[in-house]
């Protein structure tokens, strides 16, 4: 996965033009990188869109109004979850240690990481004819969090790449992330969120 600075640079909340916020977070990527032990599981479901939410194909109802409309339009769709690893953790807690800026920027550059490791997959899964659309998560919108106990036994998170949920909703380890992907022929539909986005003056916006 590749390193994106500017989107490391927004999660710290920092000015992109900032040279010494810019050396932080490339100081701190240095230092985390080699402890990336990036894992994913992906499954395509058939899906019908209903008023209150979504049903998959095995049953499942995720309810959500903000994800039936995010969805309209879609037969099928990718259900994802992703992980950094355990070691990413580690490191995020030894720099904050020793240093609240370090331990900051590791936050943001993880967080940038699995974001980049996320457009990577969906950069590579064949999906014919169909467009994707961007990523849904539980806790967008008014998707509950608490429907992340019903994805995660669907891609068996914990025995296909380590990732297990915490009695408090937390994701462990904690880089992660679980989405849902639209697929459909309309395609003014793209996965990558700069170009659905108005502000086409976001000085942190990506073209590509």
């Amino acid at each position: 996965m590749d390193f994106n600075r500017k989107e490391a640079l927004r999660y710290l909340r920092a000015d992109m033009h900032d040279e010494r916020s810019a050396v932080l977070v490339d100081t701190v990527y240095l230092k985390m990188r080699n402890e990336v032990q990036a894992r994913h599981v992906l499954q395509k479901h058939r899906v019908q869109v209903v008023e209150d939410g979504v049903i998959l194909d095995c049953g499942v109802h995720l309810h959500s109004k903000d994800l039936a409309a995010h969805l309209k339009g879609c037969e099928e769709v990718i259900l994802l979850a992703a992980t950094l690893g355990t070691h990413v953790d580690a490191v995020i807690r030894r720099l904050a240690v020793g240093s609240v800026a370090e331990g900051a920027a590791a936050q943001a550059v993880a967080a940038s990481l699995i974001e980049s490791y996320c457009d990577d997959i969906q950069s590579k899964v064949d999906t014919g004819n169909l467009k994707q659309r961007p990523r849904f998560s539980p806790g967008y919108g008014d998707w509950p969090l608490e429907e992340q106990k019903l994805l995660f036994p669907i891609l068996d998170c914990a025995k296909r790449i380590g990732l297990t949920l915490t009695d408090g909703l937390m994701m462990a380890p904690s880089k992660s992330v679980t989405a849902i992907i639209g697929l459909s022929e309309d395609v003014a539909c793209v996965w990558n969120k700069c170009m659905t986005c108005g502000n086409v003056n976001c000085p942190y916006r990506s073209n590509s």
